[in-house]
């Protein structure tokens, strides 16, 4: 099985950093999906090449998916291939987890309706897109609502520690130097 990590234009590369390390240290077999077949090109200006498309993924081979934050996602407001892809991904066997700005694409999915999340928008930028539930809002770092894991950017290494924990994964948290850290 597969974690299939998305990338879209402007993703940030920072937030996946930890998380990419996590998967490598464990020997988990990752698939980078994008949403067509071009070039993406991360926020920082990291050009990635999509292995395949949310269009040709096979989802039977992925147990995981992985949305980064994007600094500015414009272009993904309302994508309804994207939420497409995100509905039909979504089983509640499947991990999905989206940090920073990215728990915007699952609730513009409807994934989040009933969840427990966080994120990195603020109540403002949640009450314009008009998608969130605010009712299900927690204010801290990092959400773990059964199979949806979301987060704040600034919590990438937490991030990537609940999804490693969720997903059972071998890896060595003390690698990262964070010494008495509990998370």
């Amino acid at each position: 099985m597969f974690t299939g990590i998305l990338l879209y234009q402007r993703f940030s590369e920072y937030e996946l950093s930890v998380l990419l390390s996590v998967l490598h240290q464990s020997d988990k077999k990752v698939i980078y999906i994008g949403l067509d077949e071009q070039v993406v090109k991360g926020e920082a200006g990291l050009k990635c090449v999509p292995e395949t498309t949310i269009h040709e993924v096979d989802l039977k081979m992925l147990d995981s998916i992985v949305l980064p934050g994007v600094d500015d996602f414009e272009h993904l407001v309302e994508h309804q291939e994207l939420a497409a892809f995100l509905v039909s991904a979504y089983d509640n066997k499947r991990v999905i987890a989206a940090i920073s700005s990215a728990p915007y694409l699952l609730s513009m999915s409807g994934l989040l309706s009933e969840k427990k999340y966080t994120s990195g928008l603020t109540v403002d930028q949640r009450n314009f897109l008009g998608t969130f539930n605010e009712d299900n809002y927690v204010e801290t770092h990092v959400v773990l609502d059964d199979t949806i894991i979301t987060a704040k950017g600034s919590a990438f290494i937490e991030f990537a520690f609940v999804f490693g924990d969720r997903l059972q994964l071998n890896y060595q948290r003390e690698w990262y130097g964070l010494g008495g850290l509990d998370i």
